[in-house]
């Protein structure tokens, strides 16, 4: 279920270009407008619920994904069926039913990134203000937005402004009128391809806690933290 260790989970649950000599009309959108609209967006977002397919080029995982504001997530997968990750906001659990093992990661760690930034804030909203700091993004092309499958998407490109590692390049489809990201590719250092859909969007819809409540059997082995080194 773990594509490239926490550079997934950021990745669930997660532009500068210029025109020159145009003469855009009143409505025109630029790349920064556009960002801070899907900014804002999230920022706004209660609680989240949407189908996900994620595609390697090894294997391809579907299932729901769940949010609850603030801090909560869950992805139930039904390809691998059993497979879950699961935020109650103080612990995220990793579960892996093939290996029957459980990882219980404690996101109260101060750890951060060579930016000084959280790893473990998992708000929808903060890891995508991260991404827009820590990536130089533009749109793809000037025609903004262009009709991809019957719909219109603002499609922005990021680079990782420092090479550390993870998602180096990242292409984002946003949807043009509710500004929900609906697909990102992403290529990481070693040009390994990933690519989650999300259909069937529900911004805000009715969650309740309950559902990122969990307790693993006693007869699983627990792994803890294994996001991060003991170092």
């Amino acid at each position: 279920m773990i594509v490239s260790g926490r550079n997934f989970i950021v990745f669930l649950i997660f532009l500068p270009f210029v025109i020159l000599n145009a003469n855009p009309p009143h409505n025109w959108k630029s790349h920064a407008d556009v960002a801070r609209q899907v900014q804002k967006k999230y920022d706004d977002m209660n609680s989240y619920r949407a189908e996900f397919q994620i595609q390697t080029s090894k294997k391809t995982m579907t299932g729901t994904a769940y949010y609850l504001k603030p801090g909560k997530i869950r992805f139930d997968f039904s390809s691998p069926a059993g497979d879950m990750l699961l935020s109650d906001g103080q612990f995220l659990w990793i579960v892996i039913k093939r290996l029957n093992v459980i990882g219980r990661q404690d996101l109260s760690l101060d750890q951060k990134d060579e930016n000084n930034n959280r790893i473990f804030a998992l708000m929808p909203g903060t890891v995508i203000s991260r991404l827009f700091l820590t990536y130089h993004y533009r749109f793809d092309t000037q025609e903004q937005p262009k009709q991809i499958d019957g719909k219109d998407f603002y499609v922005l490109e990021l680079e990782q402004k420092e090479k550390t590692g993870g998602y180096t390049n990242m292409k984002l489809y946003i949807n043009s009128q509710s500004y929900l990201i609906e697909k990102a590719d992403a290529v990481d250092s070693l040009d390994g391809k990933t690519t989650i859909q999300f259909r069937n969007l529900q911004p805000n819809a009715p969650l309740e806690g309950k559902l990122f409540q969990y307790s693993p059997p006693d007869t699983q082995r627990v792994v803890f933290n294994p996001l991060v080194s003991e170092e």
